[in-house]
């Protein structure tokens, strides 16, 4: 639970409180002001004055604990915000972004996700070695669907992305900047207490840019911080031109405080002939 729910749950509380502690006080002041009103009564009889009783107000009704589905509602995490950081041999890249979730992350509904990155990268054209860069943005809405321990989110929407090159390179197709759609598919299962598999595919109109990731892992270390999943990756990328293998282990969903960290190191291959290590780190958080 966020910090701004945990207020709104105690504001509730404190509510409900003081309402309680205001009925009490009332009930004690109209027994002590009974013996009041009847020599009140009595002086007004003597006088000839007739006298007028006004009817009590009701008791308010008791108040009793927020409903389950108020507290469900209140304990929703609705907020993820991600980032991490990918290098190998020939570039390297940053990226960040949210996923907004009005009805829960963990709750079938809609999705509102915005991705943003940078890095650079190299290749050759020719016998060129060009140094390029790259900027993108990708803001896209979805929906989650989850049924038991199987959670898979579909979005789609768009896609910006600008890309330079030193020296200029007119013959590659990506240089400039570029407006066009972005679609993805993310899937998370868990076929045991203790095993996981996830599936996540990407694809842009923008060169006809993708990729593929696939990895499964096994819960260690449960005592450290509620342990965490090792296992094999494999992830593919690419576009028009150009192709990138890689085949390595990961470490997914370290909980530390209120952020999971996750990693991977492995080897890559590409259509350029170049192999080396790669090695990636991310870090989340929801709200």
């Amino acid at each position: 639970m966020s910090r701004l729910e945990i207020g709104a749950v105690a504001s509730a509380t404190a509510l409900c409180r003081i309402a309680l502690f205001g009925a009490a006080l009332l009930d004690a002041a109209r027994r002590r002001a009974a013996p009041l009103r009847a020599m009140l009564a009595a002086v007004a009889l003597m006088l000839g004055v007739e006298a007028t009783s006004a009817t009590p107000p009701a008791p308010p009704p008791p108040v009793g604990p927020l409903p389950p589905d108020i507290l469900a509602s209140l304990e929703a995490e609705r907020l993820l915000l991600f980032g991490g950081t990918d290098l190998w041999r020939a570039g390297g890249f940053l990226h960040g972004g949210f996923a907004w979730a009005p009805e829960g992350l963990d709750r079938n509904g809609p999705l509102l996700r915005l991705l943003v990155g940078t890095g650079v990268y190299q290749y050759r054209s020719g016998r060129r070695l060009v140094v390029a860069g790259q900027v993108l943005g990708a803001l896209t809405s979805g929906w989650v669907f989850r049924r038991g321990a199987f959670t898979a989110v579909v979005h789609g929407g768009l896609d910006v992305q600008d890309h330079a090159t030193r020296p200029l390179d007119p013959g590659n197709p990506l240089r400039g900047l570029h407006i066009g759609l972005r679609f993805g598919v993310e899937t998370w299962w868990e076929p045991a207490p203790d095993i996981m598999v996830a599936v996540a595919a990407t694809w842009s109109s923008i060169g006809q840019g993708f990729g593929l990731q696939a990895a499964a892992g096994w819960r260690v270390l449960e005592p450290v911080y509620g342990g965490f999943y090792v296992g094999p990756e494999v992830q593919i990328y690419g576009d028009e031109t150009y192709r990138q293998l890689r085949a390595g282990l990961h470490l997914t969903a370290w909980k530390l405080g209120p952020y999971q960290w996750s990693g991977g190191v492995g080897w890559t291959m590409d259509t350029d002939d170049r192999s080396g290590p790669y090695v990636r780190f991310g870090v989340l958080t929801k709200m």
